[in-house]
């Protein structure tokens, strides 16, 4: 089920390097059995956002929020947009249909950091990227894994952000933010990420 935006006024160790075309389709196969990432020169053309959408509900499979969380949303996993893109209306699309070990998808889309508290994952769309400082200020210490589409969001402030252009998309993650917040990682994700470091 995907809720109608709310309306409101706008008020570790060092980095390894980037997995393998073959690690990140092994990561999808694994989660969700998807069909094989077109090589080049292939007639189908990739949708980055389609596929950064499949790969944000791959990850979440391999990652373990604290219980209380999950009691709160009643074993949901609660996705909040905060704000507009385009991988924001891809996220909606295919992560509203999909489960993940088990437990169904909730989107919440918002307009304010407050409205995404209690939230297992926020992505930070484009609109709301000159806020990033506040955003990610506010929801420090929640257990809420903290998303973005641009390069450096993991390391200045978030958690995990995509990098790359499709088929070859990859994602960093700082794993010291992701202990920080009380969420725990598989090392199967980790292997196939790229940990950065948080800078000051």
């Amino acid at each position: 089920m995907v809720r109608r935006p709310v309306s409101h006024s706008r008020p570790l160790a060092p980095g390894r390097p980037a997995p393998g075309r073959a690690a990140l389709a092994w990561l999808l196969a694994l989660a969700w059995a998807l069909a094989p990432v077109p090589c080049a020169g292939a007639a189908e053309v990739v949708d980055p956002n389609a596929l950064k959408a499949d790969m944000l509900c791959n990850m979440a499979k391999f990652v373990q929020w604290p219980e209380p969380i999950m009691t709160q949303n009643r074993g949901q996993l609660v996705v909040a947009v905060l704000g507009e893109d385009d991988l924001a209306a891809a996220i909606a699309s295919v992560l509203s249909s999909r489960t993940v070990n088990g437990k169904p998808v909730f989107i919440r889309f918002a307009r304010r950091v407050q409205d995404v508290r209690g939230c297992q994952i926020v992505y930070i769309a484009g609109s709301e990227l000159s806020h990033q400082s506040e955003i990610v200020g506010a929801l420090r210490g929640t257990p809420t894994l903290t998303l973005a589409d641009v390069d450096g969001f993991a390391s200045r402030g978030g958690m995990v952000n995509f990098t790359g252009a499709a088929p070859n998309v990859r994602f960093e993650i700082c794993l010291a933010r992701t202990e920080a917040a009380g969420l725990k990682i598989s090392s199967r994700l980790l292997s196939l990420a790229h940990v950065v470091a948080p800078t000051p």
